[in-house]
């Protein structure tokens, strides 16, 4: 349902953090009249329209409900358009601080018809956030006269406009470049707590950016483990994707691009952990092993599929014999994480190994001595030998 102008009123008047006493008084009437415009039990005058459309900074369209979300079309285009000029470099003669004030307040006016399209503001909450970086380098000291006074106003008005987002969108995405472009805004303003606030709230990015507070806030262990837990999040990823990526490759018999796929975790292992696998806690089924050796026997190389059959035997034993051992990893990239499992007392060992061997692809090696002293070794494993 369409707001009426009573409801834009107050929306408008609390979005400023007005009183009605204050806005009462910048329209030069009692602020009674303003309660009853906004109780709907009286209207505006229509000599009002145009001082409260100045005083809100929007449009006399606006407080008449004919703004938010419509205009996608333009909006979208407009949105385009300022992202491609921000990035492109200054006329000539012009600093890039001049630039990005001229992208900024062209992006002010498009708000005073949409004041709350929500991809817009978000846009805008962008284009403030490189000002005021600018505003904090010196080579740009003489393009403003109170720099103190300036980058206030520019604060307050990215904050009023990314609590529009919070308090009324429900668009995920949205809220969530909303909350990324207020953490920088506090970071500018040193407020920490504020920023720390926000980056909780972050749903994508969320412990690279309070990795980034902590470490404006003098705790650089707090942010090592925001990075740690980010690492460990995409380190375990990569043992979903990349068997299923292989897995496509292998369908279509596009062996050498399947086998990329598939070692591709192992290589990252090996060169994390270097000469400390023997001490890895990771708890993380690795499935990437066995696929590999298939692979390889698609490729015709028997050898090298029973190396990466032994390496996988060897990579279990190692998580068997650390499991809920090590909890807290000492390993740069994992730096004070907890690898306990709070599943398995002990570690599940059985047909953890066997049931891959049992696999057609390996028949052609299946009477070697190699392969059935691996399997010898697998059921061993299996049975806790």
């Amino acid at each position: 349902m369409s707001e009426t102008m009573g409801q834009i009123i107050r929306r408008l008047r609390k979005e400023r953090n007005l009183t009605q006493e204050e806005l009462a008084q910048q329209l030069n009437v009692t602020f009674q009249a303003i309660s009853r415009w906004e109780n709907e039990t009286g209207m505006p005058d229509i000599s009002q329209i145009v001082p409260l459309s100045n005083v809100f900074g929007v449009t006399t369209d606006v407080l008449f409900g004919k703004n938010g979300m419509d205009g996608d079309e333009e909006v979208t285009r407009f949105i385009l358009e300022a992202e491609r000029k921000i990035s492109n470099k200054p006329s000539k003669g012009m600093s890039r601080f001049a630039h990005r004030k001229e992208c900024c307040e062209e992006v002010q006016a498009m708000l005073a018809t949409y004041p709350n399209h929500f991809a817009l503001l978000c846009c805008s909450l962008a284009h403030i956030v490189f000002l005021l970086w600018d505003y904090m380098e010196e080579q740009f000291a003489d393009e403003f006269t109170d720099k103190e006074f300036e980058m206030k106003v520019w604060e307050n008005e990215g904050i009023r406009q990314g609590n529009i987002v919070l308090n009324h969108c429900t668009d995920s995405y949205l809220m969530n470049i909303a909350n990324r472009w207020l953490v920088s805004i506090y970071r500018i303003m040193k407020d920490y707590a504020k920023a720390e606030e926000h980056a909780k709230k972050l749903t994508d990015d969320r412990e690279k950016y309070l990795a980034i507070v902590y470490d404006d806030m003098g705790r650089p262990e707090d942010a090592m483990k925001q990075y740690s837990i980010g690492i460990h999040d995409c380190f375990h990823k990569l043992t979903q994707i990349l068997p299923l990526l292989g897995y496509l490759y292998r369908k279509q018999q596009k062996f050498d691009e399947a086998y990329t796929c598939y070692r591709l975790f192992p290589d990252i292992y090996d060169l994390m952990f270097k000469n400390s696998k023997d001490e890895v806690p990771y708890y993380t089924n690795h499935p990437c092993y066995d696929w590999c050796a298939a692979t390889c026997m698609d490729l015709g190389r028997y050898d090298e599929a029973m190396d990466w059959l032994e390496k996988w035997l060897r990579h279990e034993q190692i998580i068997a014999k650390n499991h809920n051992v090590v909890t807290d990893s000492k390993l740069p990239y994992f730096n004070g994480l907890d690898f306990s499992d709070s599943y398995h007392e002990s570690y599940p060992r059985e047909k953890r190994i066997t049931p891959s061997l049992e696999w057609e692809s390996f028949d052609p090696i299946r009477d070697t001595d190699r392969f059935k002293a691996i399997l010898a070794d697998a059921e061993a494993f299996e049975q806790g030998k």
